[in-house]
């Protein structure tokens, strides 16, 4: 066995073999949505209120139910479409959809109509609370980066006048954004 060969060459074909089946598996048992357990113990109703709280898409039933025929049982729907919707009151709300916002989360789309107005303003606001925390955490970390390189000996009068404007455009940056976001601190009382 050469030490130039490829590691796929190293490894004995029936081993390669076994560990490319474990590995698709392995996958395949990650991307299952529910567990045997979870599938047997068939509380659809709670399974429901679970997805319907993390904002889950009705679709959302149809993975539990290919999971769950794996073991040959077959969710009720009923009872999860039930604790779904229930769920969903508490996802569907101004205030949640400020959080997932916030958290610079997507909307995957879960709400009824007549909630999703609701969420959609809070999410609305808490993605442009998130765009500026996340840009003014760029702006740090950019003027921590100029004025450490201010501080080299190596750089001529031109290098450091370039540096200093950078900063200088930052700082104004900086102070915009913390206005914006003042602003969004107003229309978060308002909700």
């Amino acid at each position: 066995m050469q030490a130039s060969g490829s590691v796929a060459e190293m490894i004995p074909a029936p081993l390669a073999r076994r560990a490319a089946w474990l590995s698709l598996a392995l996958c395949l048992q990650g991307c299952a949505s529910l567990s045997e357990r979870e599938c047997r113990g068939q509380d659809w109703y709670k399974i429901g209120f679970d997805d319907g709280y993390d904002g889950s898409a009705s679709t959302r039933l149809a993975a539990h139910h290919d999971a769950c025929t794996e073991y040959g049982i077959t969710p009720d729907a009923g009872q999860y479409e039930a604790g779904r919707r229930d769920g969903l009151v508490h996802y569907c709300t101004v205030a949640r959809g400020f959080e997932i916002g916030r958290q610079g989360l997507q909307y995957g789309g879960g709400c009824p109509t007549g909630s999703e107005r609701e969420f959609l303003r809070g999410h609305d606001l808490g993605r442009r609370f998130y765009g500026i925390d996340d840009r003014l955490a760029r702006i740090e970390e950019e003027m921590r980066s100029y004025r450490a390189r201010l501080g080299s000996a190596d750089l001529d009068e031109n290098q450091q006048r370039r540096l200093q404007a950078l900063i200088r455009d930052l700082e104004f940056e900086r102070s915009r954004l913390e206005s914006d976001r003042r602003h969004l601190e107003w229309e978060l009382r308002r909700l």
